[in-house]
């Protein structure tokens, strides 16, 4: 894409911010959405003015071909010049740094689970797979907090709760979403307090949240203690797709590219769209804190 049609593109986004905050102004609607809307200008603004200054030429080279060629360090053929590891010497953090940017990207769902209390969960996972088309099998791995107790998801689960597992669309909005819901609270409190309000199922299934690009509304099926770790695999069986309601077209299963990004985890706490994460990146710290 040219430098010509990019300028394009932004003055016509800040065109647009500006037509919306006029509109949202006249509505009155709340001047928290306004003051969004406000950095979301400023923030485009700021961005073309960068790009007709010249300040961003050098991203315009080959529309980024000699950077998309360029190799990495994972990505250089080891030969013979190997160096082997002994994942059992590492500590956890390294071998989980290890084998969260190996094995990427990977989906991130939200759970919503229910307690036998009627309290609301949610959890976000991103140990999740495909176990089977037929029936259609899920697996996820749920572990203990630093200390030590089962997460609350797997305590609903083992006390019969249904699950709706959200698939998120990958913006950073949703990525906002997986960073609020990750702090570990007690059982007796819900993380949906200060979130946009539930949305009930149609099935009898716990509430999802209307971000979401789609929902699997599932029952467990089998719970296996993990050998040797402190996780459980649950295994669920998808009995519902939730899924927008946008012309017929949706009714069918959806084309890969058309559903891209979704959400999903690059390495141990980033967050990012894929496939490929190079857009943005969000780094999950609430659960940390």
């Amino acid at each position: 894409m040219s430098k010509d049609a990019i300028c394009d593109f932004l003055r016509r986004c800040v065109l647009y911010a500006d037509s919306s905050i006029n509109r949202k102004k006249d509505r009155g609607v709340d001047n928290s959405e306004i003051k969004r809307w406000e950095a979301y200008r400023d923030f485009t603004a700021y961005a073309l003015s960068e790009v007709e200054r010249g300040e961003l030429d050098d991203w315009f080279e080959v529309d980024g071909e000699a950077e998309r060629m360029r190799t990495t360090f994972i990505g250089k053929p080891m030969n013979e010049q190997r160096k082997n590891i002994d994942i059992d010497s590492l500590e956890h953090a390294e071998r989980a740094a290890w084998l969260s940017t190996l094995i990427a990207p990977r989906p991130v769902l939200l759970l919503s689970t229910t307690n036998s209390e009627g309290v609301a969960n949610l959890c976000p996972v991103s140990s999740v797979s495909v176990l089977a088309n037929t029936p259609p099998l899920l697996g996820i791995s749920l572990s203990q907090d630093r200390n030590g107790r089962p997460r609350d998801t797997l305590n609903n689960i083992q006390q019969g709760s249904k699950v709706s597992a959200m698939v998120l669309p990958g913006t950073w909005d949703s990525a906002s979403l997986v960073n609020e819901t990750a702090t570990p609270l007690p059982p007796e409190r819900s993380e949906w307090k200060g979130l946009e309000d539930p949305v009930d199922s149609p099935n009898d299934y716990p509430p999802h949240h209307p971000i979401s690009a789609a929902v699997l509304e599932c029952e467990s099926v089998e719970l296996h203690p993990l050998p040797e770790s402190v996780a459980t695999l649950v295994i669920l069986r998808v009995k519902n797709i939730l899924r927008p309601d946008i012309g017929d077209t949706w009714a069918m299963p959806p084309d890969a590219e058309t559903w891209r990004p979704l959400l999903t985890q690059f390495g141990w706490d980033r967050l990012t769209s894929g496939p490929d994460g190079a857009a943005w990146a969000f780094e999950v710290r609430s659960h940390k804190d």
